[in-house]
């Protein structure tokens, strides 16, 4: 471990001192290791000279989701997750656990997996194919507009018409996130998937669809001139108010997430998603 990058959710850690902590800890295991700190919320400005061998994101899942953005196309370096946020379902560890954390990665008890990211492009001013989500891209009505009429169409083949409030498009990842709440299925992290999920839909019959991941997805939205959002990671939102075709599809790029030897996706969801206000029966 040469050179690492700690990036900071500062609104989480304003003052830095759970970053010392975390830097003191890299210290003690890796004498050598090179060390910058970073805005986790500025990483897509930042000019990376050197290539890293890990960036540790000091945040919760917003705080992820935000650096796996902000450094694919720039950077091929595994993420590691240390939650000091709510939820933490994407963290590979808790604050409490950094010792154990540093101590695996010295002895090479983990692994590095792949997440995919959607891309999205329309002629739509400030969206081009720079415009990646680890979770999901969101297709929804502004606050004060009417319901949005959407055309589907799956590898050029029109798949269906409906009304509604929204379209949400998930990752595997983000099948937990958005997608679960508005019906969406889980889908395991590595399955190579994409979701179609409808939100509030006024039209009978419509229901979420799972796809093969090298799925083009094409939307047309049919809406009268009325304003509606494209929104990716619940975090970066643009706005338009005409009629619009909106091109899905997964991007070339992966974040990479790191997952240590004892890791177990099912205690994690049952704990963080299904059961998260209470201890998991039989853990």
């Amino acid at each position: 471990m040469k050179k690492v990058a700690i990036a900071i959710n500062l609104a989480k850690d304003k003052k830095k001192e759970l970053a010392l902590i975390v830097e003191k800890k890299l210290y003690e295991y890796f004498k050598d290791v090179e060390i910058i700190m970073l805005n986790s919320y500025d990483i897509m400005n930042y000019k990376f000279k050197e290539l890293l061998d890990l960036i540790i994101v000091l945040g919760g899942d917003g705080t992820i989701l935000s650096v796996a953005r902000g450094i694919n196309g720039k950077l091929d370096v595994p993420i590691l997750g240390i939650n000091i946020g709510n939820l933490g379902f994407l963290s590979s560890v808790e604050f409490s656990e950094i010792d154990k954390a540093f101590k695996k990665i010295k002895e090479g008890k983990y692994t590095s997996e792949k997440r995919m990211l959607l891309t999205c492009s329309s002629p739509i001013e400030g969206l081009n194919n720079e415009a990646l989500a680890l979770n999901d891209i969101v297709i929804a009505r502004g606050t004060l507009s009417r319901i949005i009429r959407f055309e589907i169409f799956i590898d050029g083949k029109r798949y269906y018409n409906f009304k509604g409030d929204g379209l949400i498009i998930a990752t595997p990842t983000g099948s937990t996130a958005y997608s679960f709440s508005a019906g969406g299925p889980f889908v395991y992290p590595t399955v190579d998937a994409i979701t179609l999920t409808p939100i509030c839909a006024h039209t009978t019959g419509i229901q979420p669809i799972v796809l093969n991941s090298n799925s083009n997805i094409q939307v047309k939205i049919k809406n009268n001139s009325e304003e509606f959002n494209i929104i990716f990671d619940g975090q970066r939102t643009i706005t338009h108010n005409n009629e619009a075709i909106i091109d899905i599809k997964k991007a070339k790029e992966y974040a990479e997430i790191i997952l240590f030897d004892d890791y177990d996706y099912f205690k994690v969801l049952r704990a963080k998603i299904i059961n998260n206000w209470k201890d998991c029966e039989g853990d």
